[in-house]
């Protein structure tokens, strides 16, 4: 058994991955923003569940605030066996730390959690050449490093006060501009995934997301990419690594959580080539940024048209939740040409579950 329940975390993330024969194994990746029912829902699984590890891929406050709440709340008793965090002390760099991490570094040692310690207490990244880092957990799930690399945490360094003080990356002048340009190409009419495709692709560049921890999860031959907010270019690189090493062209999974929730900059030609799956999983709302952009869906349902015709299985597009950004893509039309279908979870606020 191989599953991810996609909590409602409006625009951010908040994944509980369970496996496990027998005895269930559980895993969290990052725990939204600010949310009372975010919050809920995880204390509700931690209450009476042992958690193996906890992942917080990077300092976004739609990814980090759900845990921090987490940590700081005494009351709460929590057993996590270790968690994944890339803090001040794993910067190259003597800059000071942001505010959110440094809260979220005190809450670590104030609950004397392990702190990266599958990583000897040191950075959860990949180096520069050689194997990438594979860790198993107990029950027999693997994760391997994909993201990011030492250079790529170094990058963080001159905005990680900065991106702090934005007070959770409140939409500036670029994100007014993606709301612009997403209401341009969506219209009132039906979406042109051929265009949409076909536009020139610019990656993300923002440093927090430069840095975020990718994991491939693999368990009884199942397996799940989870991909934080990373950049086209960093998930890439990292995937064309774990290719050679494999011996294959392309890394084919069964489940990929879209990385940056589907933000047009962050999923490109070049990652698609190198990666497929059948199945693509959306986490937001569609709140603050308008996510998921149609670039991404577009994408995604043309690179595999002709697999999904071919294999009879058509390419499954799941949703956290239906919005207005998600709704053109309920098409009958657009679902029998490039051969996609869409899920939702069953009511509003609930967690997307998928069987991986």
């Amino acid at each position: 058994m191989l599953t991810l329940d996609a909590l409602p975390a409006r625009h951010g993330d908040a994944l509980w991955i369970t496996w496990g024969e027998g005895d269930a194994h559980h895993l969290l990746v990052d725990g939204g923003p600010p949310s009372t029912k975010t919050r809920t829902a995880l204390e509700e699984r931690l209450r009476d569940r042992s958690v193996e590890l906890a992942v917080v891929t990077h300092i976004d406050a739609d990814h980090i605030a759900g845990v921090l709440a987490l940590l700081e709340r005494r009351s709460l008793p929590l057993q996590i066996g270790d968690v994944w965090f890339n803090g001040w002390d794993h910067l190259p760099t003597d800059l000071l730390g942001a505010k959110q991490a440094e809260r979220l570094g005190a809450a670590i040692v104030r609950r004397r959690l392990a702190w990266n310690g599958a990583f000897g207490g040191h950075a959860v990244a990949i180096p520069d050449d050689g194997p990438l880092p594979a860790r198993q957990l107990a029950g027999g799930l693997t994760l391997t490093v994909l993201s990011p690399s030492r250079t790529e945490l170094a990058l963080l360094r001159p905005v990680w006060k900065e991106e702090i003080e934005k007070a959770g990356l409140e939409p500036g002048g670029a994100a007014r501009e993606e709301r612009e340009r997403t209401a341009d190409l969506l219209g009132e009419g039906p979406v042109d995934p051929e265009t949409l495709a076909s536009a020139p692709f610019t990656d993300d560049t923002t440093e927090p997301n430069r840095s975020s921890i990718v994991l491939l999860a693999e368990f009884g031959g199942r397996s799940l990419l989870l991909t934080g907010d990373a950049h086209s270019a960093a998930l890439t690189r990292g995937l064309r690594r774990l290719a050679s090493e494999r011996s294959v062209e392309r890394i084919t999974v069964d489940v990929v959580k879209v990385p940056h929730h589907g933000s047009r900059n962050n999923l490109g030609p070049d990652l698609l080539a190198v990666l497929d799956s059948e199945r693509w999983v959306f986490s937001t709302n569609g709140a603050i940024y308008h996510h998921p952009d149609p670039m991404s869906i577009a994408r995604i349902v043309t690179a595999r048209a002709e697999a999904a015709r071919a294999a009879s299985r058509p390419t499954r597009l799941a949703f956290t939740a239906a919005t207005p950004y998600t709704a053109p893509w309920e098409s009958p039309r657009l679902k029998a040409t490039y051969r996609y279908t869409t899920t939702y979870p069953p009511h509003l606020d609930e967690p997307l579950h998928v069987e991986v």
